[in-house]
């Protein structure tokens, strides 16, 4: 292998990143386990995805729940491995191997026991197949909501985190890109049916087994994937959304003046033409953070009322003045993989060149 890819791609700065990104990914897959093994699992609330899956067939009393994780997690795996190739899959593999792992032991050391009690002091809880469970009576229904709330929020925000950290939480995600690259269908429309699915099986097993408890863990858990999906939209977007506002304006001169002095940001002008009144125009486009958003909209008013102004979400913003632009970072396993792939193509092609000149 080439000694120069190394020096270049393998240099302590690299490693560290890489090391960095996967402490992140792995502190994400942590809370995620404990929103789960705290909150959701011990009172069977059925909020979708594979915790919501593996409780509905350990409610069957076939294995307990860390069992079925454990089979859900690796199967999806797999089949990502063998349908969207390996470079999808690597993203997902740490979470696959931990989540899991963190949610055994959460769920079996009894590491948990002394928060299950503060938190519901009157409700019994048994070792089930070696799983901790919820029993008895003692639990109304705001405790439940309660439980539902921070259970979606903290899975909410370790995916979130995960995210950030340039993985992936496996799992149902897995599933949802399979079924887009089968019938083109948008990725995140699978993944709110998916999820719709288990809760909606969960609510209708629950109703035929006439068990009143896991009845209202399975309404509680459409709550708390909500609460999750407004989580990770705060924890991966919150901080990073940019808002970028068209304003078409005959006063140029003035709103840019306004962005550069009050603002220290600049415009960029741009020459457009009306499409019904066939004139030349200017629009000044501006990319401020949310906090500045109301100010240019505000001042747009007092500066030229009769202003044409759109503004727009952005998720990423990179450059002077936002964050720093810089190329996506590939982990070493993914180098690895490119320059092997690299080295084939180039012994391919040589082959192929020799047997020519013959």
């Amino acid at each position: 292998m080439n000694n120069v890819f190394f020096k270049k791609k393998f240099d302590k700065k690299r490693i560290l990143h890489s090391i960095f990104e996967l402490f992140v990914v792995l502190l994400g897959t942590f809370i995620v386990s404990l929103g789960t093994g705290i909150f959701l699992t011990p009172f069977s609330i059925v909020s979708g995805g594979v915790s919501g899956l593996a409780i509905l067939l350990s409610n069957a009393g076939l294995l307990s729940v860390d069992i079925w994780s454990y089979i859900i997690c690796w199967f999806l795996f797999f089949a990502g491995l063998l349908i969207l190739g390996l470079k999808f899959s690597l993203g997902t593999l740490a979470s696959t191997i931990f989540y899991p792992i963190f949610v055994t032991l959460i769920l079996r050391t009894g590491m948990i026991d002394g928060i299950l009690n503060l938190m519901a002091p009157n409700a019994t809880f048994e070792y089930i197949n070696g799983v901790i469970q919820y029993v008895g009576p003692g639990l109304d229904s705001g405790s439940y909501l309660l439980f539902g709330i921070f259970g979606g929020a903290f899975v909410g925000i370790g995916c979130g985190i995960t995210f950030i950290g340039g993985g992936s939480t496996g799992g149902f995600d897995i599933l949802s890109f399979i079924i887009n690259k089968f019938f083109g269908t948008n990725v995140s429309i699978n993944s709110f049916f998916l999820d719709a699915a288990v809760v909606i099986a969960g609510i209708i097993v629950d109703i035929v087994s006439n068990d009143s408890t896991k009845f209202i863990g399975a309404l509680v858990g459409i709550i708390s994937a909500l609460v999750c999906s407004v989580a990770i939209e705060f924890v991966y977007n919150g901080f990073n959304v940019a808002y970028i506002c068209d304003v078409i304006t005959s006063k140029p001169d003035e709103v840019t003046k306004y962005v550069n002095e009050k603002l220290d940001r600049t415009t960029t002008i741009i020459n457009v033409v009306g499409g019904y009144s066939k004139e030349n125009k200017k629009l000044v486009r501006i990319v401020c953070l949310r906090r500045e958003y109301l100010k240019i909209k505000d001042e747009m008013a007092g500066i030229d009322s009769s202003a044409f102004m759109t503004f727009s979400l952005s998720k990423k913003v990179a450059g002077e003045g936002f964050s720093k632009n810089e190329k996506s970072s590939n982990t070493a396993a993914r180098e690895t993989i490119n320059l092997i792939k690299k080295n084939k193509q180039n012994r391919d092609k040589k082959k192929k060149e020799e047997n020519n000149g013959k």
